[in-house]
């Protein structure tokens, strides 16, 4: 399973990276912003993706909203600190499959994998 990291801060991606199962942590690509993310999803297999919400260039809305309009949009889970119910409700209508709050355990995480049918 090819799987893509997406946020601005490094140490986000790498603990995103370390709490991935064993089982989806062999093939990890990782997006530092938004148009980087999108550039990969078009040009590249995408299984799943983690995106965050809040990046300089491109943010995750807008990753999400150039990804539907193309057809092209993985499952993705929303991983960020805005935990808002509006963020969680756009997110949704844009095609995201979950949303949860950073600093997700590996076993939460691997819980909403088992749930989503990704593991």
């Amino acid at each position: 399973m090819r799987v893509l990291i997406v946020d601005d801060s490094r140490t986000a991606r790498m603990m995103l990276k370390r709490a991935l199962p064993p089982a989806l942590g062999g093939d990890v690509l990782e997006a530092a912003g938004g148009s980087e993310a999108i550039r990969c999803v078009q040009s590249d297999h995408i299984d799943l993706m983690f995106l965050d919400l809040t990046m300089p260039d491109v943010d995750g809305y807008q990753v999400l909203k150039t990804l539907q309009e193309g057809g092209r949009t993985p499952p993705t889970i929303v991983v960020s600190a805005d935990v808002q119910p509006l963020a969680q409700q756009r997110v949704r209508q844009l095609g995201a499959m979950a949303f949860v709050k950073k600093s997700l355990s590996q076993s939460d995480l691997a819980f909403l994998l088992r749930g989503a049918g990704l593991l």
